[in-house]
This record gives C-alpha cells, sequence and structure tokens, in this order.
C-alpha cells in the first residue's frame, strides 16, 4: 500500500478488562503499510469476561481493518460446553498452544505477535495493553514477506494451501511457519457478565481456531535465511462436512512466521470462498 497519511493520529479508547473503571489510553494509528499483526486471544465458554475482551478487539479491528489478525482459541480454564452447547471449541492445538504461550493469570487475555511482557516476561496480557503494542508493532517494517495461494475442490472439500516466505533481510534466525484454519459466526452459547441471565444462548463466536495445519509452533523452513531466497511450503487438508459450522463461507487460511526467539515477524490471511 502508498503511504498516504500524514502525522499519525490520536485516537482514545476506554479500555474494557476484568477490572471496573479502567483508565482511557491513547491509541497511535501508525502509517498505512502491509505489516500484519497476530492476535491470539484465549477464551472459553465458560468465560463471563471473555465477550468484554472480544468487543475491544473488535474496536481495535475497526482501527487497523485487515492489518489485525485475530485468532480466538479456546483452552484452559473456562473451555468448557454446556449442556445445551452444539459446538466444542476446544482443539488439541489450542490445548498445545496454551502450554507453550502459558496460561492466563486473568481474563480477557491476549498474546500480541508473541512478544513478551517486559516486566511480566509472560505473553500473555490483559487488554489494558492490547491497543498500545498492536499500535507499536504496526510501526515496524516486516521482516519478511508472505503470499498465500491457496485451491479448493468443493466437490471433495480438499484443501490445498501453498505458503511462500520471503526474506526481506539476512537475518541470524531461524525461521518457523504456522499455517492454520479459523472459523466465523458460530453460534452457540457463551457466558456473559454483562448479560441479565450470564449466559448468551445466541452467542456470535468469531476467529475461532480450528485446525493448524503445521506445527503449532511453526514448521522450520529457514535457518539464517538470505534475503530475498524465497521458500514455499504446501499444505493440504480435507476439510469436515459442513454440520452447523465448516462453512465455507466463514473459513480463513491464516499463515504467519516467526523467528527462533518465538516473535511474529510477518502474517497474512485469505478466504477460502474465493
Amino acid at each position: 500500500m502508498k503511504l498516504k497519511y500524514l502525522p499519525l493520529l490520536l485516537i482514545g479508547f476506554l479500555v474494557i478488562s476484568c477490572q471496573e473503571n479502567q483508565p482511557e489510553y491513547t491509541l497511535i494509528r501508525p502509517e498505512t503499510g502491509d505489516r500484519m499483526v497476530i492476535v491470539e486471544e484465549f477464551s472459553g465458554a465458560r468465560c463471563p469476561n471473555c465477550p468484554q475482551g472480544t468487543q475491544e478487539l473488535e474496536n481495535l479491528n475497526q482501527v487497523y481493518g485487515d492489518r489485525l489478525v485475530i485468532i480466538t482459541i479456546h483452552a484452559g480454564d473456562f473451555a468448557f460446553t454446556y449442556n445445551d452447547s452444539k459446538f466444542d471449541f476446544t482443539t488439541p492445538e489450542g490445548d498445545a498452544l496454551l502450554a507453550f504461550l502459558g496460561n492466563p493469570i486473568g481474563y480477557p487475555s491476549a498474546v500480541i505477535n508473541r512478544i513478551k511482557d517486559q516486566s511480566s516476561q509472560s505473553f500473555q496480557l490483559f487488554s489494558t495493553k492490547w491497543g498500545g503494542l498492536i499500535s507499536e508493532a504496526l510501526t515496524v517494517p516486516p521482516a519478511v514477506a508472505i503470499t498465500i495461494n491457496q485451491m479448493f475442490d468443493t466437490g471433495t472439500r480438499n484443501l490445498v494451501a501453498n505458503v511462500r516466505v520471503v526474506p526481506n533481510e539476512t537475518m541470524d534466525t531461524e525461521l518457523r511457519l504456522t499455517v492454520l484454519l479459523k472459523e466465523d459466526n458460530i453460534i452457540d452459547p457463551q457466558a456473559d457478565r454483562a448479560d441479565p441471565s450470564g449466559v448468551v444462548t445466541q452467542y456470535n463466536h468469531r476467529n475461532v481456531l480450528r485446525r493448524v495445519l503445521s506445527d503449532v509452533k511453526g514448521d522450520l523452513i529457514a535457518s539464517d535465511p538470505v534475503a530475498f531466497e524465497a521458500v514455499e511450503s504446501t499444505y493440504t487438508y480435507l476439510l469436515p462436512e459442513e454440520m452447523g459450522w465448516w462453512k465455507l463461507e466463514d473459513l480463513t487460511l491464516v499463515a504467519f512466521v516467526s523467528a527462533g526467539t518465538g516473535e511474529i515477524l510477518q502474517g497474512a490471511q485469505t478466504s477460502i470462498a474465493q
């Protein structure tokens, strides 16, 4: 994208977190560019504070649009179904990611580009820190470029995804590629402290992690990569039949590259239904 915005725009948001009456904070909107930020939100159907965290991410998404890639992972202490739940959003990959990134000390909680908080040395962050870290991350030029090309056979429901990674600079690190599927607009019960009943029976679950096609920590694709030497990886997956979920129009393919430190360098996403 062309850089067309002038001085950075200051935007104030009221942060909603697990504590009441949080102070206002200031977001700095960066100039437009192709840097993407990966947000791994940890949630659960029985988490009463999580809808407020999801709303905060929706607010941030209104600011940054397609440059924000949100993945909601149902794992941990609140990731249990209700008696009238139709779906179980937990996955083995989600459990593995929770073990890898650490258990939240409270909710709402999310991991931003897998950058550790300097004070706590934890990947997990409360919502009061999301906006500032996202804004800062978007100002950093991407160290790699990612292109996703996918083919989907509507008859067999077979997905073939080719991901091309090109380093923008020579680096003294390894590169790991993570590829996953997430799904939007799944209606099922959700605990919500803001609802008088405590549970929203027709809650719209967004950006739900469905499958990780790579290793959950990312597949090793390069060691000490050289600038502009491209690496390609191909993944195939047979989508289950649509039975209230696995809806083609709501599925998104996500790819991101992380460094040896774990920090995510760049991400990309594309709809399966093109």
